[in-house]
């Protein structure tokens, strides 16, 4: 092996030293995010698909609704690591490495050696590329993907084996696979195969055979499962209608037709055409609807249409990395090695637009990196654009920055001045277009990035950190109506019911389309039984999102509460026809069916509902108590033997048997079980009160207060024991 060579290499392995070292310099800072091991969005829908892989799910019985590369390399990683978000990490990190290896490799046999270590270089340390390869997103399996199928082309093209055109085909086919906005690189790949090869029909055969291989099995699934030709995903009509409709802004991927958060955009995308249509609509069908109405605004609102373009447009070329998802903006709060001041797209847009046109005489060169530059460019301003789906061609945009300053360094010499003036003056003016915020669109603001960590903390259940964000978030944006909601659930939890109110109320006046929060007053008034208050938040909630989960569900219990058995029935019924898995209504109607006395429709509803939650004791305690009505003990023992004895969850069972003996008005029964319950938890403080109504019903004022001021000192701000003391003392025969 030569010097020369020994040289390249140790250059190219110095790229990916430097590469992974910025990398796991940033992995430091992200571990200490909690979105590290709590992903959200489309990061929890990659995590939660590829665990169901990992146990054993393989494919599913729908078509894919996203490309599903990325997620069975997530659930080998999770198999191979014992579900580790570490690992992943690591893979992506050192696939970004490798990626800014081949920006140098194809920069310099391009245009030289300085013009490849420009390349590698700006890909080592670029942030943007940093922070999505430590997502779990498809962002950086598919910018490797897309940089190895350029490398593998342009190495059949500079007369490399055939075998070449068939791996280039077969790492491009993974590309699409992992995200379908590669599908017009895939003909002028194609017409690259018959321009360059000398053999050009078996070059073309072997490109397409490679690109074959990983699309069938997808295609093949699509249909096997659905009847339809769905060659990748069945997402596109929806994200055209995303990008593409009257309240589009270029760059976020909503609609006022459609809830925010993922699982409620996902259900409304399918029940607003299953509505139009009567009947459940095909997954094809769901798709081609979204493009239709796509489709209607281009061509009824051509120059709402043409403007939104060339929004787009400078959205694209601009400097400025918007969010999906999460905000790269927030995370640079949180490392140094975002916070590069030097090495970001205001910078290197500029000299990759100089490269562009600099480097068209020897386009051949780089055919392979203008095709994918072009047409990327082309479908991303067909969708939105935003610093996520912009990500993969950076390593592209880089090699032509390397490419220019090698440009600019050649035009230093004698006779070459005007050259070097007219590069200069381009590098000017893309300078000016780059940066000036053409699109006059301002950054959003951080307080949804605040919000999501707060809600990260919730589910970690640290009440006070969450808080401290949803209040970092108002500090930001004071009219953030999901701050002021979650704030009030929040307090909800507390009991401390008129501060949710205030809260609830707060996010609701500030956006009144907050169908979440309207949803959220409604259970809080339903709690308090303030019943028309109630019915009318409920009313606010659905008229806001017509297919809110848990609406109709809660417009139910309303109902019940009301005494409207068949209101309650009916409402019950429609929560089911919108979302048929809900457990939580299939446990509402065998209750109100029980109460009805129709224990078949009762047994069944709880069935149904023990099906879906089959960890769920109060589903076991009540569909035990149908079964003892019908006389069916074995079948109810059964229900009940499956609780360890003593245990939490059999408490449990015995204080809500004895709370439904309670409003049955078996006094007697239910007293015997609190007070089994308290003689094995003397501080269980829902029985304390609970027995305490029941001795004072029995006329047994002091043995009643003497059980609610237990439960105070087990909870001092519980509010049924206080107001019940109140009340007895006051000499209200009936505390509750």
């Amino acid at each position: 092996m030569n010097s020369l060579k020994l040289r390249h290499i140790a250059i190219a392995a110095a790229v990916f030293g430097v590469a992974v070292a910025f990398r796991f310099a940033y992995f430091e800072d992200l571990a200490a995010i909690p979105f590290f091991d709590h992903p959200i969005m489309d990061a929890s829908y990659h995590d939660a698909w590829a665990h169901r892989i990992a146990s054993g799910e393989l494919t599913g019985d729908q078509p894919f609704f996203r490309a599903p590369f990325y997620a069975y390399l997530l659930a080998g990683l999770y198999r191979l690591s014992d579900g580790s978000y570490l690992v992943p990490r690591v893979v992506q990190f050192i696939l970004g490495g490798l990626t800014c290896v081949i920006a140098y490799l194809l920069a310099k046999r391009a245009k030289g050696l300085l013009a490849g270590v420009i390349a590698g270089g700006l890909c080592s340390v670029y942030p943007v590329l940093i922070y999505f390869e430590g997502e779990l997103l498809t962002e950086s399996l598919f910018t490797f993907l897309g940089m190895l199928g350029i490398w593998l082309l342009d190495t059949a093209r500079c007369g490399g084996r055939a075998k070449y055109w068939f791996f280039g085909g077969l790492v491009l086919g993974l590309a699409l696979v992992t995200r379908p906005t590669i599908v017009l690189l895939l003909p002028a790949a194609l017409a690259g195969a018959l321009a360059f090869s000398r053999r050009r029909s078996v070059a073309a055969i072997l490109l397409v055979a490679g690109l074959v291989i990983p699309v069938a099995p997808v295609t093949v699934h699509n249909y096997a499962v659905s009847g339809e030709f769905i060659p990748v995903v069945w997402q596109g009509g929806l994200n055209l209608y995303l990008g593409n409709n009257p309240a589009a802004d270029g760059w976020s991927a909503t609609s006022p037709l459609l809830r925010k958060d993922w699982w409620g955009g996902y259900a409304d995308q399918i029940a607003i055409p299953r509505e139009e249509l009567g009947r459940e609509p095909s997954y094809g069908e769901v798709s081609a609807y979204w493009q239709k109405r796509a489709l209607r605004f281009m061509t009824e609102e051509p120059r709402r249409f043409a403007g939104l373009l060339l929004k787009k447009t400078a959205l694209f070329w601009g400097s400025r990395e918007f969010p999906n998802n999460q905000d790269y903006n927030f995370f640079r709060l949180h490392s140094w090695v975002l916070r590069n001041p030097v090495v970001n797209f205001g910078v290197v847009a500029p000299l990759a637009l100089v490269g562009v046109f600099a480097l068209l005489p020897s386009w051949r060169k780089l055919y392979f990196a203008y095709a994918f530059l072009i047409p990327y460019f082309v479908v991303t301003v067909a969708f939105f654009v935003c610093a996520r789906y912009r990500a993969p061609v950076l390593p592209v945009l880089c090699i032509f920055a390397g490419g220019a300053v090698s440009h600019l360094a050649d035009s230093t010499g004698k006779g070459k001045r005007t050259c070097l003036l007219l590069s200069l003056l381009g590098l000017t003016g893309a300078l000016l277009l780059v940066n000036l915020n053409l699109a006059r669109i301002p950054l959003p603001n951080l307080a949804q990035s605040y919000t999501q960590m707060g809600k990260v903390y919730l589910e970690l259940d640290q009440e006070h950190l969450a808080a401290l964000q949803f209040r970092e978030a108002l500090e930001v944006d004071p009219r953030w109506a999901e701050a002021y909601e979650q704030l009030g659930l929040i307090e909800m939890r507390r009991d401390r019911n008129e501060e949710a109110a205030a809260y609830l109320r707060k996010a609701v006046e500030i956006t009144p389309e907050q169908a979440t929060a309207h949803r959220a007053l409604a259970m809080l008034h339903l709690s308090l039984g303030r019943l028309e208050e109630a019915r009318k938040a409920i009313l606010s909630a659905m008229t806001a999102s017509p297919y809110l989960e848990d609406s109709h569900n809660v417009l139910g219990s309303i109902e019940r509460q009301a005494g409207n058995p068949e209101a309650a029935l009916l409402a019950f019924r429609q929560e089911l026809e919108l979302n048929p898995e809900n457990w939580r209504t299939h446990a509402n109607l065998g209750s109100l069916y029980e109460a009805m006395a129709n224990l078949t429709e009762a047994e069944a509803s709880y069935l149904k509902a023990i099906e879906l939650q089959p960890e769920n004791s109060d589903l076991a305690l009540a569909l035990a108590g149908i079964y003892t009505r019908q006389g069916r003990d074995q079948d109810a023992r059964r229900l009940l033997d499956r609780v360890t004895p003593g245990s939490a969850k059999e408490i449990d069972l015995r204080y809500n048997q004895a709370a439904m003996l309670q409003n049955e008005g078996k006094l007697d029964e239910a007293r015997e079980l609190y007070e089994s319950i308290l003689a094995e938890m003397p501080d269980h403080e829902r029985s304390l009160v609970n027995l305490g109504v029941i001795y004072a019903r029995q006329d047994a004022d002091q043995k009643a207060l003497d059980l609610w001021q237990r439960a105070l000192t087990v909870n001092p701000d519980n509010p049924t024991a206080r107001r019940n003391i109140e009340l007895l003392r006051q000499g209200v025969d009936s505390p509750q």
